[in-house]
């Protein structure tokens, strides 16, 4: 008899009832005897600060010497940095600076500008050893820093196609 039919035997009563019986016990007896082991296992990783930077460039456009106003223009330095790092961003005074002073070129010839961080142009962009960076908690998606730009008024330079070039640092 099989362990099914001993089931529906085992409520009534019958002279196969104690054989039903002992083959359920029987069949209960190999159930605690079959055996198991078990483990656990970690899962790790590590997240470091990151962060990456990408800047579009500052075209001031055409200078007029003889203008009575400043030339303005503006950038934008992207930060995309992991959740919760904290950056500073730093502008060194560009290729061809002299001191603190950025000047753009064009042969011998230096045109004279400056990076601000506010459209006002009271707060110069500069670096973090001098406290004039910027700074920010990262979020995990880019996050944009507006660089103003300035050409001083009537600056006694000649005609040509002036440039220079800032390096964007990201401390963090």
């Amino acid at each position: 008899m099989n362990r099914s039919a001993c089931v529906a035997f085992i409520g009534s009563f019958t002279p196969k009832r104690a054989g039903c019986a002992a083959l359920l016990a029987l069949a209960a007896g190999n159930s605690a005897n079959a055996a198991s082991a078990t483990t656990t296992f970690n899962i790790t990783a590590t997240v470091v600060d990151s962060c990456a930077v990408t800047a579009s460039d500052l075209a001031f456009g055409t200078y007029d010497p003889t203008s009575v106003t400043d030339k303005s223009g503006a950038s934008t330095i992207n930060v995309t940095c992991s959740l919760g790092t904290l950056y500073t961003i730093s502008l060194d005074n560009g290729t061809h600076a002299s001191g603190s002073t950025r000047r753009m070129a064009a042969g011998a010839s230096r045109l004279t500008y400056q990076a601000y961080k506010d459209a006002g142009g009271t707060q110069i962009f500069g670096s973090v050893l001098n406290s004039l960076g910027v700074s920010g908690v990262g979020t995990g998606v880019p996050i944009p820093a507006l660089v103003y730009g300035v050409i001083p008024k009537s600056q006694n330079v000649g005609a040509g196609s002036y440039s220079d070039q800032i390096t964007v640092t990201i401390d963090y």
